[in-house]
């Protein structure tokens, strides 16, 4: 009788435990990450990638880009075509971040509390994203936009249901 009391203790002990998770397994680091953190601006299609909305700013010189746990902000960057802008990244996250942009071959990691300065081309028309190569599909993403090239704005949804990008 006391070992049967004693195995229903502990499946509930583990039920109740199974309760307080997420409901979803998809995780592929070992790091907690949220189910979507969007802060007050939803999501954004940042040159096709979905991102994490944290603004929109003009950029010129040299500009300030925050890179937090799981976002960057400003998270669309306009400029003029063919204009070449320093961006200072600042990681104010918990967990190391890249900055990487495909096809302009940069790839950076910044540690937590670091910060690291790259040159940056806008394109000549249209937009290019940049993402966090360990937490894109949190929607750690933004874009380079060309400001008065007549493409498109980049499309924007409220935060809402869903996992924030897991399991894509």
């Amino acid at each position: 009788m006391k070992r049967a009391l004693m195995t229903t203790a502990v499946a509930l002990v583990a039920v109740a435990a199974a309760g307080c998770g997420s409901g979803y397994g998809g995780s592929k680091s070992s790091s907690s990450q949220p189910a979507s953190r969007s802060g007050s601006g939803g999501h954004v299609n940042a040159a096709g990638v979905q991102a994490n909305n944290h603004g929109t700013k003009t950029a010129s010189g040299e500009t300030k880009v925050e890179m937090d746990d799981y976002y960057f902000s400003p998270t669309l960057l306009k400029g003029k075509p063919g204009q070449k802008v320093t961006l200072e990244l600042e990681n104010e996250g918990s967990v190391e971040h890249s900055f990487t942009i495909d096809s302009q071959s940069i790839d950076k990691v910044i540690a937590p509390g670091k910060d690291v300065k790259v040159t940056v081309t806008m394109p000549k028309s249209g937009s290019v994203s940049f993402y966090c190569k360990f937490h894109k599909s949190s929607g750690m993403a933004g874009a380079l936009v060309t400001s008065g090239s007549g493409a498109a704005p980049p499309t924007t949804t409220s935060g809402g249901g869903g996992y924030g990008g897991y399991g894509k």
